[in-house]
């Protein structure tokens, strides 16, 4: 549909003056160096929708958020040789993103030790557990 636009790909669709659909099963609004915008796009919902900005910006946001989250996991220190227990707190950030974490750990023999943590952003929470036996 519009002057110019070419619909060769089988059950393709061109939209638009100049577009060019070539592939099988498409829908085009342009050509390559002919881009053009899709707008008002609803939100999608079903696993064959298409997605907007705006829910791109919040995936994107749950993800550099926990990025930062797991980062400031990261930074806090464990127990000392020699000590017992400890408990600390890290900070960390991702493309704009910070978060902030507390955590502890503890030495419970000569060969066990256990760490727990969490982290806390602007967009979610994390949280990690784990232990280890060395000999």
């Amino acid at each position: 549909m519009g002057a110019g636009s070419q619909a060769t790909g089988s059950n393709s669709v061109a939209l638009g003056q100049g577009s060019i659909a070539d592939r099988d099963n498409s829908v085009s609004v342009g050509s390559d160096g002919g881009e053009r915008n899709v707008t008002n796009v609803a939100n999608g919902w079903h696993d064959t929708d298409a997605v907007n900005f705006r829910q791109l910006r919040e995936v994107a946001r749950y993800a550099y958020s926990g990025i930062a989250a797991a980062t400031a996991l990261a930074m806090i220190p464990d127990v000392d040789a020699g000590k017992t227990f400890s408990i600390g707190v890290g900070t960390g950030g991702y493309l704009g993103y910070q978060a902030v974490a507390v955590g502890a750990s503890a030495r419970l023999g000569q060969n066990l030790k256990v760490r727990v943590g969490a982290g806390i952003s602007a967009a979610s929470t994390t949280w990690g557990a784990g232990a280890s036996y060395s000999w």
